[in-house]
C-alpha cells in the first residue's frame, strides 16, 4: 500500500515540475547516501529510473569505471564477468546504498576471496603471497600488475637479455624450476645432461656461443690425461660418464669376460699407456696382473688358468677328485683350499688322515681313538653317526632308543655315563627311595608308567580293601627303614583304633580286610569271653 501511495505522489510530482518532483523524491529517500555518492543525492534519477525497480544496473555501469566493469560482464572476464551472480544480479544486490555517509557498500573478505574468479589465477607459490604484495594501497584491485616481469624484474639474473617472457622458462611452482625446451636449440639435452643446472654450462648467464664439445666441459674429468685424445664420445655417452660404449671384445684382441668386465681401464692400462701404442703389446697373461694375488707363492707355478677362471678368482676349476688321492665329498666339497693347504706352504703334500685335521674337534678327548671314520662320515660331523649302542654294555631299548645322546652323556667322554637306573632317574623317583633303588624290579624302558610289580610275591599279600590302597600309603619312608618280618595291623591302623589300644594290636581277631567296619562277631564273643575269664581269675 505504501509503494502504491509513493507511486501516486511521484506521478503527481511529475506534473508539478522537476524541482518539486526532486524534493518529493528526497522526502521518500530511505536514508543518506554514502560519502562517495552524496553529490548525487539531490537528483535521484542519477541512479534510479522513476517508477522502475530493476533497471538501475545500466546507470551504475555507465557511471562506474566508465566502461571496464561493463566490458568485464559482457566478455565474462574479471571478477564481475566470471562470477555468475555479478553478471546476472543488479548492482544493488551487493552494493546497497542509502545506508548513511560512512556505510560500507563494498564487502570483501580477503581471507575467503577466491582468486579464480579473476583474470589471474593463483597457483604454485603465488598462493603463499600476501594480498598487499600485488595489490598496492589506494589502488584498485583491477590495477594490479599481472605479467611476470612486472613483479620479478629484480629477480631476473639474465639482466633482460632473454626478454620479458619469464613464463617461457619459469613456472609458478618455483622460480628455480625451468621449463625451457633446450631441444629447440642446437644442443639437445639427453640423459644426464637433462639434470644439469643451467649455470653449469652457461657461466655468468652467457647463453650465446656456449661450447658444445665434450672436452670443453669434461676435460677436468679426463682420468686418461688426454691419452685417448679429445673424442670423448667415442667411448663415453650421455647416460653416464662411467657407462662406456667402447667394446673391448670387438675393438681389441683381448676379450673381457667374467670378472674382467668390472675393472676400470686404468686397472690394466697404466698411466704410461698411450693411445698410439699397440694394444697387443700389453701383457695378457694372468700372472702379469695377478702376481700379488698368488697366495701359493709360485708353488703351483705361473699358469693360473690351470685352476682359476675369469668368473672369479676363488672359483677354481681344479678337479681335486681326479687329480689327487683325496676325493672331496660331503662337507669337504665346500671347503676353501686354504682350509687344508696352509697359505705360504712350500709343499703340496699334506696328511689326509681325519685326526690330523680334526684333532682339535675331538670332543671325546682321544677316548675313542683316532679312527674318526669308524663312527663319523664326511657329510656332517653329527649326521648319521654309525656307532651301535646295542653292542655296548647298555643296549638301547624302549624309550631309551628315542633319546638323544646328550640326555645320558652329559659330556662327550661317553665312558663316564652310568648304567644304573637311579643315577639318571633319581629326580623322577616319586617313591622317594621308599621302594628301593632297583627301578627295574617294577618299571621297564618302554614307559615309566608301565610297571609289573606283583605284591603277592612278598610276605604281605594284598587282599580286598588293601588292593585299592596307594603304594605310598604304606611305603612312606626309605625301604631300608621299612623292612620287617613281623607285620601287624596296628602298625598301619593305630590312628584308626578307636579302642585306644584296649583290645591290643591284633586287629584281625575281630576285623578283616574287606572293610574296617566289618566285625567277626564270633571272634569278638570268644575274645570277650576269654577276657572275662581272665579277669575272674
Amino acid at each position: 500500500m505504501r509503494n502504491f501511495l509513493i507511486s501516486i505522489l511521484l506521478l503527481g510530482a511529475i506534473n508539478v515540475g522537476t524541482t518539486q518532483a526532486a524534493e518529493i523524491e528526497q522526502f521518500f529517500m530511505p536514508g543518506k547516501l554514502i560519502s562517495g555518492h552524496q553529490d548525487l543525492e539531490s537528483e535521484c534519477t542519477n541512479c534510479h529510473v522513476r517508477l522502475r525497480d530493476t533497471t538501475q544496473k545500466k546507470l551504475c555501469l555507465d557511471c562506474h569505471d566508465h566502461k571496464p566493469v561493463a566490458d568485464d560482464i559482457a566478455k565474462k572476464q574479471g571478477f564481475h564477468g566470471k562470477d555468475q551472480n555479478a553478471r546476472e544480479l543488479d548492482c544493488k544486490a551487493c552494493h546497497s546504498d542509502h545506508k548513511g555517509r560512512d556505510a560500507q557498500v563494498v564487502w570483501l573478505d580477503k581471507d575467503k576471496f577466491d582468486h579464480q574468479f579473476t583474470d589471474f589465477t593463483l597457483d604454485g607459490k603465488h598462493k603463499l603471497v600476501e594480498c598487499n604484495a600485488c595489490h598496492l594501497e589506494d589502488k584498485k584491485f583491477r590495477d594490479a600488475k599481472n605479467t611476470c616481469n612486472d613483479c620479478h624484474s629484480e629477480d631476473d639474473i639474465h639482466k633482460g637479455e632473454l626478454g620479458e617472457q619469464c613464463q617461457d622458462c619459469h613456472v609458478t611452482s618455483g622460480w628455480a624450476r625451468s621449463e625451457f625446451d633446450h631441444d629447440k636449440t642446437d644442443f639437445k639435452l639427453k640423459s644426464k645432461h637433462q639434470r644439469v643446472a643451467c649455470n653449469a654450462c652457461h657461466l655468468n648467464e652467457q647463453y650465446k656461443d656456449t661450447p658444445n664439445r665434450c672436452v670443453d666441459c669434461h676435460a677436468i674429468r679426463d682420468v686418461h690425461s688426454n691419452r685417448f685424445g679429445n673424442n670423448c664420445g667415442a667411448c663415453h655417452q650421455e647416460r653416464g660418464w662411467d657407462q662406456s660404449i667402447f667394446d673391448h671384445n670387438r675393438d681389441t684382441r683381448y676379450k673381457l669376460e667374467g670378472r674382467h668386465r668390472k675393472p676400470v681401464c686404468n686397472d690394466c692400462h697404466s698411466t704410461e699407456y698411450k693411445v698410439s701404442k699397440k694394444l697387443n703389446k700389453e701383457p695378457r697373461d694372468c700372472y702379469s696382473c695377478h702376481r700379488r694375488d698368488d697366495v701359493h707363492n709360485e708353488s703351483n707355478g705361473k699358469k693360473c688358468q690351470d685352476c682359476h677362471v675369469v668368473s672369479g678368482w676363488s672359483d677354481a676349476e681344479f678337479d681335486h677328485n681326479a687329480n689327487t688321492d683325496f676325493a672331496l665329498i660331503g662337507a669337504h666339497e665346500n671347503l676353501v683350499c686354504e682350509a687344508c693347504h696352509t697359505i705360504g706352504a712350500k709343499t703340496k703334500e699334506i696328511d689326509t688322515a681325519c685326526y690330523s685335521c680334526h684333532q682339535q674337534d675331538d670332543v671325546h678327548k682321544d677316548e675313542q681313538g683316532e679312527e674318526c671314520n669308524q663312527c663319523h662320515n664326511e657329510v656332517s660331523w653329527q649326521k648319521e653317526v654309525r656307532f651301535d649302542h646295542d653292542l655296548s654294555s647298555f643296549p638301547l631299548i624302549g624309550q631309551h632308543a628315542a633319546l638323544g645322546c646328550e640326555a645320558c652323556h652329559t659330556s662327550s667322554v661317553f665312558g663316564d655315563a652310568s648304567n644304573v637306573c637311579v643315577d639318571c632317574h633319581g629326580p623322577d623317583d616319586v617313591h622317594k627311595t621308599g621302594l628301593g633303588q632297583d627301578c627295574a624290579a617294577c618299571h621297564n624302558p618302554n614307559a615309566w608308567l608301565i610297571w609289573q610289580f606283583d605284591h603277592d610275591d612278598t610276605d604281605f599279600k594284598l587282599r580286598h580293601s588293601h588292593t585299592e590302597v596307594h603304594c605310598h600309603t604304606c611305603h612312606n619312608k626309605p625301604l631300608e627303614q621299612f623292612e620287617s618280618d613281623n607285620w601287624r595291623c596296628i602298625d598301619c591302623h593305630r590312628r584308626d583304633d578307636f579302642h585306644d589300644g584296649n583290645f591290643g594290636g591284633a586287629c584281625d581277631r575281630c576285623h578283616n580286610e574287606e572293610s574296617f567296619s566289618s566285625i567277626n562277631i564270633q571272634s569278638f564273643r570268644s575274645f570277650g569271653k576269654r577276657e572275662t575269664e581272665n579277669a575272674g581269675e
